[in-house]
């Protein structure tokens, strides 16, 4: 309501205090407590205090313990069904990495040849066991990695800690022609399991098999429910009832019985004693990948009694506040009752909207200091709040605007750093990586393969006769012919390597995780792909082919000498007759690099 209507409906609307002596409740209280309305006010709000409260606690009890149970039986079949959808992923994820080992190009090129005898044989073995080793320093969730033959002869095994017996894939798994996971088994001390997986060729003939020993204790992160508290317990019991991760005094060869948590309807919950006749809340749910079962247990006493401690403090605490309230109320009831109900009723038509609401009172009233002087407050508070609140929203209205000017100027500006920061490492030309970012990458590369002792390999490419093409062609056609070459190294060069335009007509490429003779195989792939394309296709008046000379060379922890030794490679190749891959070798002598064509 605004003020115009307020004076509009008159003084009837307005709250009127009645004049009374200030001693009058006193006086009355003590002549009959019970005749005075002050204390049959306090006394009948006192008693109605609590009762209500005692009602509304034990009818919260009830209620907080059926919600309660209706909470369990929604949250353990949901952190059950969580932990099941889990344990699926992570298998699956096993699964997927074991085929992406198996068709490995060095897994497939070697296993033919890994027992063959002689140079080719050593050499097929180191490769693949060094892959291997690789594969289990990057995933640890398997111990060991076994390649046998077709017909499940063992061929190469790799793995730290206990190896597995002898004949003991043909006798626990059978060659299958996809992936699988075999069951459970104990291996030392603690459970795993096999992952069996098809090796093909090209003409996809199975060629090998590759089998990935699980450790399962990797299990144990996802066993734990932190939505139920560190009180809670899941277990995986087997297909023949055995538990995988037995409770704490529980064998593992007890037998486990799904009947105790068997229900009218799936993933019920349970209310009954466990193996060591602890009273628990429980459920359990199928786990059809290996006709397991997942089984969520937690103590009865964890679950409830917190709760019901919890209110029955609350309990007290409310009885304890309705006395001392009604105590209060019964002492100074008599004295501000009435001068606090024309109070209430403007601060309620306050909070309600209404702005600068003025209480009127009498002159009679004005000799009383105290609620005149409130009184007067509360006349000036209110019609300092309706200033206030005017102010208040056109200030709101100030900000928002301003905050939405701000959000769209930062949203130009991340958008505009973001196209600033890709520039500034991309090539405008070839839109490969420019010069200051392969200057970056090979710092990081070199010093993680010293680290490590990864193979890093470095290949330099050049465009042969690049200023005749640019004198005949002009600038805009070498351009082109720039923008065309470094298409087809794109395409040409893996996903692992590191391809930019070092300057010019000059290309570099970094091979990570490379040795030399795979780096050479590389550039010889990458010079084959420039020659056979016909990047002057469409310029009928040119015969010729653009080719490119190579040089590579191997990072021996000096980045220098790395880069010395590629550019010395590639200036060999120009002088050897151009579009050519001429490798640097160390020297008889060892005092710098040896450059040698590469052989296809």
């Amino acid at each position: 309501m605004r003020p115009e209507d307020l004076a509009r409906a008159g003084k009837s609307s307005r709250p009127r205090m009645q004049s009374a002596g200030p001693w009058d409740p006193v006086r009355e209280s003590m002549s009959n407590p019970l005749r005075s309305l002050a204390a049959r006010i306090t006394l009948l709000v006192s008693a109605a205090t609590v009762l209500s409260s005692l009602t509304v606690s034990w009818v919260s009890v009830e209620s907080l313990d059926g919600f309660l149970r209706q909470k369990v039986d929604q949250r353990f079949p949901q952190v059950a069904s969580r932990i099941v959808h889990e344990l699926d992923q992570w298998y699956a994820l096993r699964e997927r990495e074991v085929e992406v080992f198996a068709g490995s190009a060095i897994l497939t090129e070697s296993a033919p040849q890994l027992d063959a005898r002689g140079r080719r044989g050593d050499r097929a073995r180191d490769e693949a066991e060094q892959y291997l080793r690789y594969v289990l320093e990057s995933f640890p969730q398997f111990e060991r990695l076994v390649i046998t033959t077709a017909e499940g002869r063992t061929q190469l095994e790799v793995g730290q800690g206990q190896a597995l017996p002898a004949d003991f894939l043909a006798a626990n798994t059978k060659p299958a022609e996809h992936t699988r996971i075999s069951s459970s088994f104990r291996h030392g001390n603690h459970l795993s399991q096999i992952a069996s997986t098809p090796m093909r060729d090209g003409d996809h003939r199975t060629i090998a098999h590759l089998y990935a020993l699980i450790d399962m204790s990797h299990l144990d992160a996802m066993l734990k429910s932190g939505e139920l508290g560190d009180s809670a317990n899941v277990y995986i019991v087997d297909q023949d009832q055995h538990f995988l991760n037995p409770p704490v005094g529980i064998a593992p060869e007890t037998t486990w019985t799904d009947s105790q948590t068997e229900q009218e309807h799936a993933m019920a919950v349970a209310y009954y004693e466990d193996l060591l006749g602890e009273e628990v809340i429980g459920t359990s749910l199928p786990f059809p990948r290996f006709d397991w079962t997942l089984v969520i247990e937690q103590p009865y006493d964890e679950a409830f009694a917190p709760i019901l401690s919890s209110m029955s403090r609350v309990v007290g605490l409310n009885l304890a506040i309705v006395l001392s309230v009604g105590l209060l109320a019964f002492r100074i009831a008599g004295s501000i009752v009435k001068p606090l109900k024309a109070l209430s009723d403007a601060a309620s038509r306050l909070t309600h909207g209404e702005r600068e609401v003025e209480i009127e009172i009498e002159e009679s009233v004005h000799g009383t200091e105290e609620v005149h002087l409130l009184t007067k407050t509360f006349n000036e508070m209110s019609r300092g709040l309706g200033r206030s609140a005017r102010a208040l929203e056109e200030n709101q209205q100030e900000i928002e605007k301003a905050n939405q000017e701000l959000v769209a100027k930062n949203e130009e500006l991340s958008n505009v750093n973001l196209v600033l920061e890709q520039l500034s490492i991309t090539d405008g030309l070839t839109k490969l990586h420019n010069h200051r970012y392969f200057q970056d990458a090979i710092l990081a590369e070199s010093k993680r393969a010293t680290r490590t002792g990864d193979p890093l390999c470095l290949v330099l490419i050049d465009i042969d006769y690049f200023k005749k093409w640019n004198d005949r062609l002009g600038h805009a056609g070498g351009d082109e012919i720039l923008r065309r070459i470094a298409e087809v190294l794109n395409i040409a060069c893996r996903e692992t390597d590191l391809l930019a335009r070092y300057g010019g007509e000059e290309f570099a490429l970094l091979a990570i995780d490379t040795d030399l003779p795979g780096a050479a195989a590389l550039g010889e792939k990458i010079r084959q792909t420039v020659e056979e394309s016909d990047l002057l296709s469409d310029v009928p008046s040119e015969q010729e082919s653009v080719t490119i000379s190579v040089g590579v060379a191997a990072y021996a922890d000096d980045r220098m000498q790395l880069f010395t030794d590629a550019d010395a490679a590639l200036y060999a190749a120009k002088d050897a007759g151009r579009n050519r891959v001429i490798v640097a070798r160390p020297s008889t002598d060892g005092s710098h690099i040896e450059p040698r064509e590469h052989a296809d």
